[in-house]
């Protein structure tokens, strides 16, 4: 069976991706330590990825524009470099502020792999969904292994081990790449392997990109408010016990880890059958499954929260493969950044929300229905979105 893009393309976008989603990942599990260390209220200390969330989005057009122009090789070079010394500043860090500037960094440099490895992995692919599976589901086990990396090294070496170590192999892997490409191993596309069979009309493009732009941000949101939250959603329900940072990490990972088959499923629909009904599934699911989770307690809300994230991931290479059939090579990188720019507005708003929701008495019940609310909403959008019922073309095995 041939590999649906070549090797060095697949692992290089795949360790990307997942140590990406580690050095994210991290901080929301951290917080719970560095709150009695510092003395400082979990409301407050969360508050400070804010910034970092932010520029996840703001920074996402500007590096894929400069990889349509520079190519995706060289601007990914720059994600590896910029994501490890600052997961390094993080641990070095000793006020709120520095800690601030560190996930302010962090937050910058993480903006830059959703838009150029997504787009370099289309260029390359001989069967889209598949490769966008793969690496999805790398960028999937960074957050499933965030939790489980973030309190495994805090319990045995202390929280600022945990973000130096991630943030040095993430900085030696950049500096491999920049190797391969030297030496003429990974070559940049100009166009894709595999083109569509059927250009969309100009009006079915404008009408997509309206869509997904509301329905996009919304699942930034979204999710970002499910991620931040989980760690103490975990340890508020004493699932396993939760009696240390280390088992909040591992359930939490848990979680997410179990999750990440969504990623496959999600493909699989959208190579062989309507993306846009698929889509659509999704948003029906999370509105069945945010409200399990605030009515659960116990063993039952990791089982919901599961379901939760399956949903999450299903969605990742729907969304990829929609803008892709929508948008030209040339302008994927800038079109994929305005996509991953919304996170500007959707993703700290989900950390927002969290801040703003979490009630001690009543927990994460007004976060959840706040939530489900916004995915009736993308439900509600994503029927405005132009059909899809066109031949697809599945390369052969």
């Amino acid at each position: 069976m041939r590999l649906s893009a070549p090797f060095p393309v697949l692992f290089f976008a795949s360790a990307a991706h997942g140590m990406h989603h580690i050095l994210i990942a991290l901080y929301a599990t951290l917080v719970l330590v560095i709150s009695p260390v510092w003395h400082v209220p979990y409301n407050e200390l969360i508050a400070l990825w804010t910034v970092g969330a932010m520029l996840i989005g703001l920074g996402s057009p500007v590096a894929g524009w400069l990889a349509d122009r520079i190519g995706e090789t060289k601007v990914l070079v720059l994600c590896f470099l910029g994501l490890g010394t600052a997961g390094v500043l993080c641990g070095l860090a000793k006020t709120t502020g520095q800690l601030e500037g560190a996930l302010a960094l962090l937050g910058l440099s993480g903006s830059i792999y959703h838009p150029v490895g997504f787009s370099w992995v289309v260029k390359h692919a001989r069967v889209r969904g598949r490769a966008i599976a793969i690496t999805g589901v790398a960028g999937s086990i960074g957050v499933a292994l965030g939790p489980v990396v973030a309190a495994g090294l805090a319990q045995f070496a202390g929280w600022r081990m945990a973000f130096i170590a991630p943030g040095i192999l993430t900085f030696a892997i950049g500096l491999v790449l920049i190797g391969f490409h030297l030496a003429g191993r990974i070559v940049d596309r100009a166009d894709d392997h595999t083109p569509h069979a059927e250009v969309p009309h100009r009006s079915d493009m404008t009408r997509a990109f309206a869509v997904l732009a509301l329905t996009m941000t919304i699942t930034l949101a979204v999710y970002a408010a499910f991620g931040a939250a989980l760690p103490k959603l975990v340890q508020l329900n004493s699932i396993a016990g939760a009696r240390s940072i280390i088992i909040v990490g591992l359930v939490a990972g848990t979680i997410q880890l179990l999750g990440a088959a969504g990623q496959f499923a999600g493909a699989h629909f959208g190579d062989r059958s309507s993306i846009v009904r698929a889509y659509t599934i999704t948003f029906v699911l999370l509105c069945v499954a945010f409200p399990l989770v605030a009515a659960s307690s116990g063993w039952s809300v990791a089982i919901a929260a599961v379901l939760v994230v399956l949903v999450f991931e299903s969605m990742a290479p729907l969304e990829t493969l929609l803008l892709a059939r929508y948008t030209p090579a040339s302008r994927r990188g800038m079109v994929f950044g305005i996509r991953y720019g919304l996170s500007a507005i959707g993703t700290p708003l989900g950390v927002w929300l969290v801040a703003r929701l979490y009630n001690p008495g009543a927990h994460f019940l007004y976060l959840f229905g706040t939530l489900t609310l916004l995915a009736a909403l993308a439900l509600a959008a994503v029927q405005f979105l132009p059909s899809d019922r066109v031949s697809r073309v599945v390369p052969a095995e």
